[in-house]
């Protein structure tokens, strides 16, 4: 679980400077995942479908959902019996600052692109709190 938090907060620092996550970030830890996990989790499957519904409706990056899905298939098993519930916590809990962060710049709140992928670290944190 370690080696995941440090892996997100490299992507994170990398998707703020550069506002992109390239493939070769997350390509690698999604295969290794579907391949120690598959099947997967019913709960794995339909977060991963939300995220790839979220991309196709424009509210999230690709490389965001790149990542998203790369963690998901990632985690050990013992950490996604409440993937779902902690996802949605964290998409709140990150939307906060971020809409208050906006307000305080002027920025419009909707329709905004900007770097998401440190989201996942609250959403590590919380998965480990959890467990």
């Amino acid at each position: 679980m370690t080696w995941l938090l440090i892996y997100v907060s490299a992507i994170s620092l990398y998707d703020l400077r550069t506002r992109r996550i390239a493939n070769w970030a997350t390509f690698p830890v999604l295969l290794a995942g579907v391949i120690a996990h598959f099947p997967g989790q019913m709960e794995i499957w339909f977060a991963s479908l939300g995220m790839i519904l979220a991309w196709s409706r424009g509210y999230m990056g690709a490389g965001d959902v790149k990542l998203w899905l790369a963690l998901l298939w990632a985690l050990p098993v013992e950490f996604t019996s409440n993937i779902l519930p902690l996802m949605f916590l964290s998409f709140l809990l990150t939307s906060l600052p971020q809409l208050l962060w906006r307000v305080i710049r002027r920025q419009p709140l909707v329709e905004q692109k900007t770097p998401a992928a440190w989201r996942t670290i609250p959403f590590l944190l919380l998965c480990w709190y959890v467990h």
